[in-house]
């Protein structure tokens, strides 16, 4: 049977080559500058002693609907994947850029899965319990480089000062500023932070290294983690489970209780067609039959996850941080 190429225990992250919808990284990857070690590497941003100089003056957690000010559009995914059987280890990646706000991300949220996954994910509707219908996958839309802002050498999140770090560093990719995580030969450790300094249901700081663009920011608890995802029916640790595409698919997880979470459902068969739901985070979603339907027989990947977002103003834009607790199972459609 085929499976889709994108998972194969290796994200593009850490690998040489990478589809066309991802910028081909060229050059050698930008050291971090947050690492104690003096080999690390040359380094634009300041330590965290420094960077609170950038604090912004409105403390406050950005309201939802609330327009951010300034004039860059910062986005930031994080993505923690529990060990699942096509690889035995638990996993945190990063993505993150910043775009002029004239530009913006055009509603856009995940930025993560079209550098990790090669997957220009369809965005989600916006109503909870509703589906998309089966479709193609979007080639993702990179635009312009000039839409893009260089700026320091990182972003980060932390849980208080001298806690657990998940850090994004400056790893260009073409004419591309990304910033993200990556197990690449050459990449400072800090890098690729272990998966353990992800704790679900937890508030972090945001760190963001401007470089000659803006001052440092430190941004004191302005992310909150997604609670940890228990999926508990299809049973997604069986590798290949068979599904029928004529009888109704009830995905079951353990409810939460965090109004600003939210669960999105997809179903990816080996065409790359896609169903797309956001559920509301009661503990079950139905998909129905004649949905299953139209998606091609054979292999097919099912991806759950547990959503939270995030707005944060910072000196000279706002920042959108996406947290996700994602589960993948691997079923078979007959």
């Amino acid at each position: 049977m085929r499976r889709l190429k994108f998972i194969a225990g290796s994200v593009c992250l850490g690998l040489a080559g990478c589809p066309d919808d991802e910028p081909s990284a060229t050059g050698t990857p930008m050291a971090s500058g947050f690492a104690e070690d003096a080999d690390a590497g040359p380094a634009t941003g300041n330590d965290d002693a420094d960077a609170t100089a950038g604090t912004a003056a409105d403390d406050s957690q950005q309201s939802a609907g609330t327009a951010f000010s300034g004039e860059l559009s910062g986005l930031l995914t994080v993505t923690y994947t529990p060990a699942h059987p096509l690889f035995d280890q638990d996993q945190v990646g990063l993505a993150g850029g910043y775009r002029t706000s004239e530009v913006g991300w055009e509603g856009a949220e995940d930025l993560y899965s079209p550098v990790a996954y090669q997957l220009g994910l369809p965005t989600p509707p916006d109503e909870p319990d509703t589906l998309l219908p089966a479709e193609a996958l979007p080639v993702y839309d990179w635009g312009s480089d000039s839409d893009w802002v260089l700026a320091g050498n990182g972003m980060k999140l932390r849980q208080g000062e001298g806690g657990p770090e998940l850090q994004a560093c400056l790893l260009p990719a073409g004419d591309y500023p990304l910033y993200r995580s990556s197990t690449a030969m050459g990449v400072p450790e800090d890098c690729s932070p272990p998966a353990e300094n992800w704790l679900p249901g937890t508030a972090y700081d945001v760190v963001l290294y401007g470089g000659e663009t803006f001052a440092d920011n430190v941004l004191l608890e302005r992310v909150t983690t997604p609670a940890a995802l228990t999926v508990t029916a299809p049973d997604i640790a069986m590798f290949n489970l068979g599904v029928p595409v004529d009888a109704d698919l009830t995905v079951s997880w353990e409810a939460g209780d965090d109004p600003e979470a939210r669960i999105i459902i997809r179903v990816i068969d080996a065409e790359t067609n896609v169903i797309t739901v956001h559920a509301a985070d009661d503990g079950e979603y139905v998909i129905p039959a004649a949905e299953l339907g139209a998606l091609s027989l054979g292999p097919a990947d099912l991806v759950i996850a547990r959503e939270r977002t995030d707005g944060v103003q910072f000196t000279n834009g706002g920042l959108t941080v996406l947290g996700r607790h994602e589960r993948w199972g691997f079923i078979d459609l007959f």
